[in-house]
């Protein structure tokens, strides 16, 4: 049984790294960003209450996070195990997900400066949502493989950014050093590629 927390700043890869490791280990993976993101895109009541967090750049309340993610753990494909991307973010987060206890808490490390480069250079696609660098050559207004058009997501300009880097600071790196005096985090350094991060997550598990 794996649940593992998968914990970094934005742009740290999370999303990426997750995908390799659910399909490693043959678990589940979900980011709290998409769940929010799905709910939203459901029109529910909730939804379109966290959709006026999140187009500001900021974080849902703890109520609304945790409905949409008791959701999700309710499904019968976590039964052996999942991958959390991003959860807890604070220390409400924290108290009301300890219903859970994790396997491992995974943390992928990057510079601030990094963090701003990566986010702020990349376009995502308002169909399917993948994501597309700046710095490879597309631009707003392209077109995705699915044919939907490439946009910045209001939470990702360089001040929104700068914003959640603030709360990631302020708020989660303290719930990360609670999971680390209980021994669950494993820290791995998120610079380099991909396969490198990847095979170094695979060490730390082991």
């Amino acid at each position: 049984m794996h649940k593992i927390l998968l914990m970094g700043p934005q742009g740290s890869g999370k999303g990426t790294q997750a995908q390799l490791l659910s399909e490693k280990l043959g678990i589940p993976t979900f980011a709290m960003g998409q769940l929010l993101r799905d709910e939203i895109a459901s029109g529910s009541a909730l939804g379109k209450k966290a959709a006026e967090f999140m187009n500001r750049g900021d974080l849902v309340t703890d109520e609304m996070a945790i409905q949409v993610l008791k959701k999700r753990l309710g499904r019968p494909d976590t039964a052996y195990g999942y991958i959390l991307d991003g959860y807890p973010r604070n220390e409400g987060q924290y108290r009301e997900f300890s219903f859970e206890t994790p396997t491992h808490v995974l943390v992928i490390d990057i510079p601030r400066e990094e963090s701003l480069k990566r986010i702020s250079g990349r376009l995502t696609c308002s169909t399917c949502g993948a994501i597309y660098a700046v710095k490879d050559g597309s631009k707003l207004g392209d077109e995705c493989a699915c044919g939907g058009k490439l946009t910045q997501r209001d939470d990702e300009t360089p001040a929104s950014v700068s914003r959640r880097l603030a709360i990631y600071e302020n708020e989660t790196k303290p719930i990360i050093e609670t999971y680390e005096r209980k021994g669950f985090v494993r820290r791995v350094d998120g610079m380099g590629s991909v396969g490198e991060i990847h095979k170094r997550i695979v060490d730390a598990l082991s």
